[in-house]
């Protein structure tokens, strides 16, 4: 399997000149800033056992601080990993500051530190706690995290694996959604996943008093709206059984990845175009669920800085040639209205 890109050597000239309004268009910057970067960059690569373990009880924000962390793990030679609370909240975006973020990091941690792993070479069977210590100092608002060796193991040397990019997953908002695009993404190339019912429920933590019912409404449109826009093609189909047509499972479907498909600039104006192209083509869609999946998208992208497109790059682009100026201008009034971005959206 590819690698992720390393530096923008390897990006065409053109590329990089749209990779530069993209980064313009998502974050109202005109510079590469290092949050931007940070994003960007990080890509969530793991063992796909962790994909079995069902992480119980976590929120949203917490799922985002884990995986979070889990994109650092893998490039840390030691066994402790170091945060900034501003690195934390960039890659989590989390908006929260004080005593409420340390209460989220605290509430997290709490549960990182119950959360166990395995390994099995078909001879011993080992299960472990994944983390064994934390601290939060308020003072120096930085974040220590100690990861057992044997769970680092799930980041290191893989022989099958799961990728995606961060910023893709943190957009989401549903717990569920991010669960599944978990699974789904284990499967990228493969473009369908089958889930007994049990399984099902086991590996997104859906309460057991939900009957099928409930899940179609509080598990299943959520997803459908939420990773339609993300997988093309994307359908959900119920398997049923026996008398009464009983739900035995579900079959997700998508349109397979390419095996070398990069995730290295998701987060791009290339990914919001896609994904408003996936939900208006998905004929699985109501009408109100593709309003309401645009909405999401809209809500997600379109911030307050981007009538600021007037403005130029900085921190050394501003020595591009006038003409070349003027085509950025150009293009990202052309992408606004392509997307169907105005004034009235923000």
């Amino acid at each position: 399997m590819t690698g992720v890109a390393s530096s923008f050597d390897d990006i065409s000239a053109a590329f990089r000149r749209h990779f530069i309004i993209d980064v313009f268009i998502k974050k109202g910057m005109f510079n590469l800033s290092s949050e931007v970067l940070l994003m960007v960059n990080n890509i969530v690569k793991y063992e796909n056992r962790l994909n079995s373990i069902p992480l119980r009880k976590f929120n949203s924000r917490e799922m985002n601080l884990f995986f979070s962390i889990a994109s650092r793990v893998r490039d840390q030679g030691t066994t402790e990993i170091t945060f900034s609370f501003s690195d934390l909240r960039n890659l989590s975006k989390n908006d929260r500051h004080g005593e409420t973020f340390v209460q989220d990091l605290s509430s997290t941690y709490d549960k990182l530190l119950s959360l166990s792993a395995w390994t099995d070479d078909g001879k011993v069977l080992t299960k472990f706690v994944a983390f064994t210590e934390y601290s939060i100092d308020r003072e120096q608002q930085i974040v220590t995290i100690a990861v057992n060796p044997k769970f680092k193991g799930l980041f290191n040397q893989l022989s099958t694996w799961t990728r995606f990019g961060l910023e893709q997953f943190v957009n989401l908002r549903s717990t569920y959604s991010k669960t599944l695009f978990r699974l789904i993404k284990q499967y990228r190339t493969v473009g369908k996943r089958n889930f007994s019912i049990q399984d099902f429920r086991t590996l997104l933590d859906i309460p057991d008093s939900y009957r099928p019912t409930d899940i179609d409404r509080r598990v299943l449109k959520i997803c459908r709206e939420e990773l339609s826009p993300i997988f093309k093609g994307f359908t959900i189909k119920k398997l049923h059984k026996g008398q009464g047509n009983k739900v035995t499972g579900y079959t997700f479907t998508w349109k397979a990845e390419a095996n070398d498909e990069d995730d290295f600039l998701k987060g791009s104006w290339y990914e919001i175009y896609n994904k408003i192209n996936n939900i208006e083509n998905n004929d699985t869609l109501t009408k109100k669920e593709k309003i309401k999946a645009k909405k999401r998208i809209y809500n997600t992208y379109t911030e307050k800085p981007i009538k600021q497109k007037e403005n130029l790059p900085k921190n050394g682009e501003n020595d591009l040639p006038e003409e070349q100026k003027e085509l950025l201008r150009r293009e990202i009034k052309e992408r606004m209205e392509q997307l169907g971005l105005n004034n009235d959206h923000i």
